[in-house]
């Protein structure tokens, strides 16, 4: 999965990138990432989807369609046809798409281990994910300097390509929900969340983090041309700052699998340190500054997204798991309203004061929730609020 995992980073920033060109405008460039990721609002029912079909079919035509799309903005930039309408078209699928391979791709990784394994199953895998986030920037700085957009596009269709023809030969068998799509079925997974204090809490925390703390990453192309003043490849190496940091926190995530005793925990402290980190970056003029506060911020995202998945696949049953993933999936989905707010406050207040907001406010709504949520400090007990 590593490869399609580079392929979607350096697509996000080669499209932010190139609408900012085309444009000249921070808003517009949230608002074509605010449509690439509401869709994402559709998760519990492709997470329904999810518990009901094969997820590995479900993975591999969510694939063969984001390779389509690809292919499509390669040929428009080949023949210089590309135009916002198609920009917004191709985010809108590719956001359908992301949201349909978050519901299905870790509760297809948990299909393959042991509930002891999970963690470490999940770690993994999130190695893969912060990773890629370290290639993908770094690749689509590089590409985009010396071949422009068309190159780009090039390198993420082969990745895609690469991606398939990897995955083909892997299967496993999955658990499948008899529950059948119904509004009812998907009305028994938001129960299950709502009525599981931790569950709960997990998805309120990652809602925060989307809406307030995550946004600054699209902003990036405008910090590097309006406050830090670097070229296209430097732009690419801070960009891939906290993919460097997350590999780094989820590589300690994945050392200490075994002896973590309190999920919870460790996912609180990083959701409670983020916040600064991305404060300091918005204060920050220097680039080396800056890529340093991103490093710590990306080893809370990596301690972070390791956690919220484990601790929603952990406390569901097999047969629910693409529902509360798809749940989580919604949740995430708030970045697109965080991308678009960070859009527009940058736009009339400039990159910093906007970032530095937000998470001003994101870091006062975490606290909120850690205080009244004392089940996330305390150590892991599995147990689910029942059978679906």
């Amino acid at each position: 999965m590593w490869f399609w995992y580079s392929a979607r980073w350096m697509e996000l920033v080669v499209l932010a990138y190139m609408v900012l060109v085309i444009t000249d405008s921070p808003a517009i460039v949230g608002s074509v990432t605010f449509v690439r990721l509401i869709l994402v609002m559709s998760g519990p029912l492709l997470g329904l989807v999810a518990d009901l079909i094969n997820r590995y079919k479900m993975i591999f035509v969510i694939q063969l369609i984001n390779l389509l799309c690809m292919l499509t903005m390669l040929v428009s930039s080949l023949t210089n046809v590309i135009n916002l309408p198609l920009i917004y078209i191709i985010a809108g699928i590719m956001g359908l798409g992301y949201a349909a391979d978050y519901a299905a791709r870790r509760p297809f990784v948990a299909d393959l281990v042991t509930k002891d394994k999970l963690t470490n199953a999940v770690s993994i895998d999130t190695i893969a994910q912060m990773g890629s986030k370290v290639a993908g920037p770094l690749l689509a700085g590089l590409v985009l300097s010396q071949w422009g957009t068309t190159g780009s596009y090039l390198i993420i269709s082969l990745m895609y390509l690469a991606g398939i023809l990897v995955f083909v030969p892997v299967n496993s068998t999955s658990n499948k929900s008899q529950t059948g799509i119904s509004a009812s079925a998907l009305w028994q997974g938001i129960q299950l969340v709502a009525k599981h204090n931790i569950l709960r809490s997990t998805i309120l925390l990652v809602v925060l983090m989307n809406l307030f703390i995550f946004p600054f990453m699209t902003l990036l192309p405008t910090f590097a041309r309006d406050v830090l003043f670097i070229d296209e490849g430097r732009l690419g190496i801070l960009a891939a700052a906290d993919g460097i940091g997350a590999v780094i926190g989820t590589s300690i995530v994945a050392y200490r699998s075994t002896l973590i005793k309190s999920h919870g925990k460790w996912f609180a402290y990083s959701v409670a340190i983020a916040p600064l980190c991305v404060a300091l970056f918005a204060i920050s003029n220097d680039y080396t500054l800056s890529f340093v506060a991103l490093i710590f911020m990306g080893i809370c995202l990596g301690i972070y997204t390791t956690m919220e998945f484990t601790l929603i696949l952990l406390h569901t049953e097999e047969n629910a798991r693409g529902r509360a993933m798809g749940i989580l999936t919604m949740a995430i989905g708030n970045i697109a309203i965080g991308w678009l707010i960070g859009g527009l406050l940058a736009e009339i207040y400039g990159p910093q004061v906007a970032v530095l907001v937000m998470s001003a406010i994101g870091f006062v709504a975490i606290w909120i929730i850690l205080l009244t949520c004392p089940d996330l400090w305390k150590p892991t007990r599995v147990h689910f609020e029942g059978r679906l």
